[in-house]
């Protein structure tokens, strides 16, 4: 049974939406629940694993920004079926200990990855984002990819790639786009495949 507070937080935007059926001047396209349930048509997960997630990541992020606001907005948080990743250019090791104790303490949290960036280097540069744009669309491209929920991050050529897929062939497709771009350095899969059962493929890297 998921914990209290995140039922409730899950529940948020779906009593939002029942209440704006209601209204008949509303605005489905632009109001944020509405594009909350048309990705849940396309995720792997169902609707309460997507907002039970979204209610860790924030409350993760929340207490990251509460600790220092600047290192805070360094931090990526995601979070798929209740396995965190956290990803950034931080240096503080008393900061990166917080923010790993945080992501455990987190009610329902099944593991945490974390990936530090050495903050000594640039940050994300307009290659980075730029291998992004072409990763993303390479990935939308792919017909043969039933990858509904990948995110990317890039730093100084280095991809990191999470979320969920059909399976580990999709998994494996994907790095391969990665892979291919010109600036990529190197890759990093915390991709989950949904066929698979609730054994982590990140396996050794979980801490």
């Amino acid at each position: 049974m998921p914990p209290k507070k995140y039922v409730a937080l899950a529940l948020v935007p779906a009593l939002v939406l029942l209440t704006a059926c209601a209204l008949p001047d509303f605005d489905f396209v632009s109001y944020p629940p509405w594009t909350t349930v048309y990705n849940a048509a396309r995720d792997e997960r169902n609707v309460a694993d997507m907002l039970y997630d979204k209610a860790v990541s924030t409350h993760i992020k929340a207490a990251l920004m509460g600790k220092n606001g600047e290192l805070g907005l360094k931090v990526k948080v995601y979070c798929f079926l209740r396995r965190v990743t956290l990803l950034g250019q931080v240096g503080d090791d008393d900061f990166k200990a917080f923010a790993l104790a945080t992501a455990w303490e987190a009610e329902g949290v099944r593991g945490v990855y974390s990936a530090w960036v050495d903050p000594g280097r640039a940050g994300t540069t307009a290659a980075d984002v730029e291998i992004a744009a072409r990763l993303r669309a390479a990935l939308v491209g792919d017909e043969e990819i039933s990858a509904t929920q990948i995110e990317a991050e890039v730093f100084g050529g280095q991809v990191y790639l999470m979320g969920m897929v059909r399976g580990q062939q999709d998994a494996d497709r994907a790095v391969a786009h990665a892979r291919a771009l010109p600036g990529v350095s190197g890759v990093t899969s915390l991709l989950i495949p949904t066929q698979q059962d609730q054994t982590d493929p990140r396996g050794a890297e979980m801490r």
